[in-house]
């Protein structure tokens, strides 16, 4: 198995303490407030290795993960749980970083396309990235940064999967907020727009870009999330093999703010 030998952007260093979501999220708060540990993500990742490597699709996957730590190899795929945390602490630090000064904050979660159970490879993030940022041109948001992430879930109750985007809107007007959130008035998706205040950073934007391996199969109950429910071995596999034809950075958006070396810069 080739090794990557380079040692990507979100590896380099680790977020200073005052941005650092592990520390600002820590172990000792409950699992549900807690960012994910080193111990959950491990943990996590001993689970996926053991459904992939139960069936033949799944088996090269299922030796990433299991070399990845090992002689201290990362295997920098976003399906593994380390390196998916290590990731997130990154894209979160530098969400607490360039909004330090900012009140001026809405998040947006706006459910994108719908694809059957079994043609998850219908969903094109490239695609929805440029209509995305037609979308905030059109609504008079040029002038707003906007940074998030893209996220695939699987709605049990529908047999499909679902691409949505967790977005942060820096900036902008009233007028520009209500006008994007129009845009999305004709989707055939239920609820295709949530907009949020954001009345606690590290915790909202902890969860603007996640890449998990489970879903939701309750109905939400006001402002509390169903329980978290492992994926079967059937979508499990189709998940991480879409997820594994993708980099790290492919899942994050931004608009009006771009990476420059191991930071994001409006």
């Amino acid at each position: 198995m080739a090794q990557r030998t380079k040692i990507p952007f979100w590896r380099r260093q680790a977020p200073p303490k005052w941005y650092d979501i592990a520390l600002l999220r820590p172990s000792a708060l409950p699992k549900k407030e807690r960012f994910e540990t080193v111990a959950d993500a491990k943990a996590e990742r001993i689970r996926s290795q053991a459904v992939l490597g139960s069936v033949s699709g799944g088996r090269i996957h299922a030796e990433y993960l299991h070399d990845c730590g090992t002689d201290g190899y990362r295997c920098g795929q976003p399906f593994c749980p380390v390196c998916a945390r290590r990731f997130r602490r990154w894209f979160t630090g530098e969400l607490l970083r360039i909004t330090e000064r900012t009140t001026s904050l809405q998040i947006f979660t706006v459910l994108l396309q719908a694809a059957p159970r079994d043609q998850i490879d219908k969903l094109d993030l490239d695609t929805h990235r440029a209509a995305l940022r037609k979308r905030i041109q059109r609504s008079g948001l040029g002038d707003a940064a906007v940074v998030g992430g893209f996220e695939v879930a699987y709605k049990a109750r529908l047999r499909s999967w679902v691409l949505h985007a967790n977005l942060l809107v820096i900036g902008g007007t009233e007028a520009g907020h209500e006008k994007f959130a129009e845009t999305f008035a004709g989707s055939e998706l239920d609820r295709p727009v949530v907009r949020s205040p954001v009345r606690d950073r590290p915790a909202q934007f902890s969860y603007l870009l996640k890449l998990s391996t489970y879903h939701r199969p309750y109905q939400q109950n006001g402002e509390d999330r169903s329980k978290a429910v492992s994926l079967n071995t059937a979508q499990h596999l189709a998940l991480v093999r879409w997820m594994a034809k993708r980099e790290f950075q492919e899942f994050m958006f931004l608009f009006s703010a771009r990476r420059r070396g191991t930071a994001i810069c409006m």
